[in-house]
């Protein structure tokens, strides 16, 4: 009986760590399978035409042809919605969101949006196929919604950076010398690295 308990202790011991390690692979490397709760019907609330504005919410983001296609969040700090929904209930696939410290009306030089990585295509995963170059030249337009503006986008670089890169630091590009949107995301297998997608704003009168 000793050595079946021991065998059970064991064994038990061995699930809590695989779930464990389970759980810190899926957030460290972005397995989250599902759309965030709600978002389907805010879609077609959005397209009706209609939408219905969340609180914290500041834009509505589409790149034309891709997964991307969300509402665009923000509040004090860069944490909240990385674990939180677009209703503010707890979710390992987070909301799309603005960082805290740019203006919500995109005047910025240099405006980031955050999203998770999913395996599903689902949240920023499309960014990682600009890598391709044919991906790249299929899929350069898009549209940032806010709620008294509407500007038409177009993709014009993707690079991979160091979490620690200066463009985090400074919300600035020394290689843009008008407002750009950038969408960032994590590298897959890659914890210190960053996919960016930088997007020009086409119709505020810049030429670039």
């Amino acid at each position: 009986m000793e050595k079946l308990l021991a065998r059970i202790g064991m064994a038990a011991t061995v699930a809590f760590i695989a779930v464990m390690f389970g759980a810190y692979f899926a957030t460290e490397q972005g397995i989250f399978e599902t759309e965030p709760v709600g978002i389907v019907e805010l879609r077609q609330q959005n397209e009706s035409g209609e939408p219905a504005w969340l609180p914290g919410q500041v834009a509505w983001l589409k790149i034309d042809g891709t997964h991307i296609d969300y509402p665009v969040m923000q509040t004090n700090d860069n944490e909240w919605y990385l674990s939180h929904d677009y209703y503010g209930n707890s979710a390992a696939s987070g909301a799309v969101f603005l960082d805290f410290r740019n203006s919500s009306d995109f005047s910025d030089q240099l405006s980031i949006i955050y999203g998770h990585r999913m395996n599903s295509d689902l949240m920023f995963a499309d960014v990682a196929k600009y890598r391709d170059a044919d991906y790249f030249a299929a899929h350069i337009n898009g549209e940032l919604t806010t709620p008294t503006q509407s500007y038409n986008l177009r993709v014009i670089a993707h690079r991979e950076v160091s979490a620690e890169d200066a463009i985090y630091r400074n919300l600035e590009s020394p290689d843009f010398d008008r407002p750009v949107l950038v969408l960032s995301t994590c590298v897959r297998g890659k914890h210190n690295k960053r996919d960016l997608l930088f997007l020009a704003f086409d119709n505020r009168g810049e030429i670039w």
